[in-house]
């Protein structure tokens, strides 16, 4: 049993080790969010034409099959224009045949406002800069299920890193009251920590 934690304890920690580092360094950065930084901010705004295949789309007034259609304008605009985003919405009014399509990904957005009858495409887009984008990261916003996953993922691989190194520490009687006088000062701490932010 030993062994096998210890193998755990050193290979699971190496594996996440640049994960884990980039999490702990952006947990600093959004626990101080004055220290942002103008870097890399950019923002955009033009006026497109859809291509003739889509100019003078008829909307359906079924649900799934305005979502489609939206996909298809979607998918022009990621391909055509690098519109970017892992979390995609549309809204689309039939009294003024305008479809708005928004784009929302980490640390910026894009958002399209498109007069079906005339084609014609009013493009936002949006970028906070690389701090902000290290930032969304770590809390996951607009990044994605593949990103979520990773998250719980390394989540997981620091539980088992954490508690196979206590198994571990615990088995060494010379080091066990120390270690776990530590665990306990580290709890009592973070526990009156929290209760002076209350008052």
């Amino acid at each position: 049993m030993s062994r096998v934690l210890r193998w755990l304890h050193i290979y699971i920690s190496m594996t996440v080790l640049v994960v884990f580092v980039f999490f702990a360094l952006t947990g600093i950065t959004l626990n101080h969010p004055d220290w942002q930084l103008q870097a890399g901010k950019q923002s955009d705004s033009r006026q497109l034409q859809l291509p003739a295949a889509l100019t003078g789309l008829e909307f359906s007034a079924d649900q799934l099959q305005q979502a489609e259609q939206a996909k298809q304008i979607a998918d022009w605009l990621r391909a055509e224009h690098q519109i970017q985003g892992a979390v995609f919405a549309f809204s689309y009014d039939p009294d003024e045949q305008l479809l708005e399509l928004d784009f929302k990904q980490p640390a910026g957005f894009a958002n399209a406002q498109i007069a079906l009858d005339s084609g014609v495409v009013e493009l936002t887009a949006e970028f906070g800069g690389y701090l902000a984008l290290l930032n969304d990261l770590h809390k996951g916003r607009y990044a994605g299920t593949a990103w979520k996953w990773l998250i719980d993922v390394v989540a997981i691989a620091c539980l088992v890193f954490a508690l196979s190194g206590f198994y571990l520490l615990w088995r060494q009687p010379a080091r066990r009251w120390l270690g776990v006088q530590c665990a306990l000062t580290g709890a009592g701490v973070m526990l009156l920590v929290y209760l002076a932010a209350l008052h």
